[in-house]
């Protein structure tokens, strides 16, 4: 037992040595653009990912490889790489999805609680739901986060009493809109040194009229809010500048949010297991 206990830590320092290496490696070879793997290529690569995890689940007596992902070190690992990927996008500037080692990380940390979901989700005695609400809440928004990187958009557009549906990405493409946007009016409070203090626009959205506050987004679907970030002065008349974020898999993460929730609460109901 010790020396598997052993073989699989050592499994698991080279594993993430590996990474480090390769990621390293095609970042210099093969530029990485998230974007290029938008719908529907993100589909066809989770198809493929969902295979390839059943067929290790059936055959995991069978492969050393998924020996090693339903290990104690492995799981040890997986949640050591989660915590060091949550971190990882709190600090750095750049998108932590246009890395090479933030996939490698994600791909092995949702593989490997893909396989410990499929084999403990239940036991001799049936069903067991809070494992399954808490290991698959958690695999949803991971999974969310991950394979639904590639959908989201972040957009900016101006904004004055023209109506636009144009906005432009971050990587300089022209995206048009399902909705016209115009500025209908605008109001700004201002410090003894005129810096603004406070300001707030309204916003007609196919007519429909809001006011947009920062740090207040409008949500104009569920996966889809307009944010209003800053304005400035135009010898047209005042321009404000609004980011709209869309995220199709909102609804996958906000699925995988509840589960974890309901599986916390059963927790609670049940008390400590004896």
């Amino acid at each position: 037992m010790k020396v598997s206990v052993s073989r699989y830590s050592l499994t698991s320092l080279l594993l993430i040595v590996s990474m480090a290496v390769l990621s390293w490696v095609l970042e210099r070879v093969l530029p990485l653009s998230v974007e290029f793997f938008r719908f529907p290529l993100n589909m066809v690569l989770l198809a493929l990912w969902c295979w390839a995890i059943f067929e290790l689940h059936r055959t995991a007596g069978r492969f050393v490889v998924a020996r090693y992902l339903l290990s104690r070190q492995a799981t040890i690992t997986s949640v050591l790489l989660l915590a060091a990927g949550c971190m990882a996008m709190g600090l750095q500037a750049k998108p932590a999805t246009d890395s090479y080692l933030f996939i490698l990380l994600n791909l092995f940390v949702i593989t490997q609680l893909s396989l410990v979901t499929l084999r403990g989700w239940r036991d001799g005695s049936g069903i067991r739901w809070v494992f399954i609400f808490c290991h698959l809440g958690l695999l949803l928004a991971l999974i969310a986060g991950f394979w639904g990187a590639p959908d989201t958009r972040i957009m900016r557009t101006e904004l004055m009493s023209e109506p636009t549906k144009t906005a432009l990405c971050q990587s300089g493409e022209v995206v048009q809109l399902d909705y016209k946007l115009s500025l209908v009016d605008f109001k700004a409070d201002y410090y003894e040194n005129g810096a603004p203090s406070a300001y707030e626009a309204e916003v007609d959205i196919d007519g429909r009229r809001v006011v947009l506050r920062v740090n207040h987004p409008h949500r104009v679907a569920f996966g889809e809010h307009i944010y209003l970030t800053s304005f400035e002065q135009k010898a047209e008349g005042t321009c404000c500048i609004v980011q709209i974020v869309r995220q199709p898999w909102r609804v996958v993460m906000f699925v995988g949010i509840v589960l974890l929730l309901a599986g916390a609460v059963l927790i609670f109901i049940r008390g400590p297991k004896r």
